[in-house]
């Protein structure tokens, strides 16, 4: 028997002390819902579900894109549900108009509503907007490919035209934006702001007979802003990413149609002869109605499309978190199962400690004699 060193206590130590660490790590476990909440739990799984993870986050993203997506289609699809609506309208007083029984008095009636129905027609391009962008006068995506006007923030091409160079003259007064000059040409000019001189200063200019905003922070007329250009892509097809990859096939691309009366050939016409009317009712045959039936047919291609692209991306989240939670999730009912084993083993293990550390109390009964 030995008094300064009791073996049997500081085995039955070692191996309580054991216990309680893996019950701590259990209680861990229970209390998160996690069966790896360190790298040390599993250093390989969490890895892996570290990836599985960053991947659900972007789907979770690319699900909301692909309906915002489908939210811009409806828009667009209402609007020229509308101007089909009205088209046929105008094929009627067309119709009506051309006809010998009415006379020049009655064609210019029907001349005042087919007026008004064109003017309907740009109005409902120009109002049908997604967070500011019109969605139906061709230039719904565009971006800036290109030019030298430097010092621009919160640049938007809403309304903008397709391949067209925006030229940007500056003073300490006045800002303006132009087209080229020519058959065509627009210029807008607006007044700077009072105190726009300074560095500190922000400007925003609002140009919508263009259809482009822009800030400008700093002073006008530095050299920095005291000219420039904006080129508009050559064409608008704006892009949703549905997928968590960067390939180009994780995107859906679309183009919005132009559909004002210019694009429609309508613009500048009227009824108020037999031969307008004539004129008119060619334009709606060959060129309206062919344009806004392929307006239409884009749209409706679209939405299919990202019906089933939203459709296989719920299912690739789903089924991505359920192999991240394959791995990184605890089965309650398993390590339930081993933390009461482990209370089991702290309560024996407290118990033999408690013997072995008695034991050594038969010494007394020798020094007694």
């Amino acid at each position: 028997m030995r008094l300064q060193t009791n073996t049997s206590a500081m085995n039955a130590l070692r191996n309580l002390s054991a216990t309680e660490l893996q019950a701590g790590r259990q209680i861990e476990k229970l209390s998160s819902g996690f069966r790896l909440n360190r790298s040390a739990d599993d250093a390989a799984g969490m890895s892996i579900a570290n990836t599985l993870r960053s991947n659900v986050r972007a789907l979770q993203q690319a699900q909301k894109n692909a309906s915002q997506a489908g939210s811009v289609l409806q828009i667009a699809d209402g609007a020229v549900q509308t101007i089909s609506t009205m088209l046929d309208r105008m094929k009627e007083l067309a119709v009506q108009a051309s006809s010998g029984n009415v006379s020049n008095s009655d064609r210019t009636k029907i001349d005042q509503e087919y007026q008004s129905l064109l003017g309907e027609v740009d109005r409902i391009v120009e109002n049908t907007k997604y967070q500011g962008q019109i969605l139906l006068n061709g230039s719904y995506g565009l971006t800036r490919n290109g030019g030298t006007a430097t010092g621009l923030s919160n640049l938007n091409l809403g309304g903008a035209a397709a391949s067209t160079t925006y030229t940007i003259t500056a003073t300490a007064t006045t800002m303006t934006l132009a087209t080229a000059a020519g058959a065509g040409s627009i210029s807008q000019t607006l007044a700077v702001p009072a105190g726009a001189t300074t560095a500190t200063s922000v400007s925003n200019f609002n140009f919508d007979k263009h259809g482009i905003s822009f800030s400008v922070d700093g002073a006008i007329a530095t050299t920095a802003y005291a000219g420039g250009t904006i080129i508009t892509s050559a064409t608008a097809p704006a892009s949703f990413r549905v997928g968590s990859g960067s390939t180009s096939d994780n995107e859906i691309s679309f183009s919005l149609a132009d559909v004002r009366t210019s694009a429609l050939g309508l613009a500048g016409t009227d009824m108020t002869s037999s031969a307008n009317a004539n004129a008119v009712l060619a334009a709606i045959d060959a060129t309206a109605l062919s344009t806004l039936n392929s307006a239409i047919g884009t749209i409706g291609a679209a939405q299919n499309r990202l019906d089933y692209a939203t459709a296989n991306v719920n299912s690739l989240l789903e089924n991505t978190a359920s192999a991240e939670s394959v791995i990184r999730d605890a089965d309650m009912a398993a390590e339930y199962t081993k933390f009461s084993k482990l209370q089991i083993l702290q309560q024996a293990g407290t118990a033999m400690l408690a013997q072995a550390n008695q034991s050594n109390q038969g010494v007394l009964q020798l020094l007694r004699g």
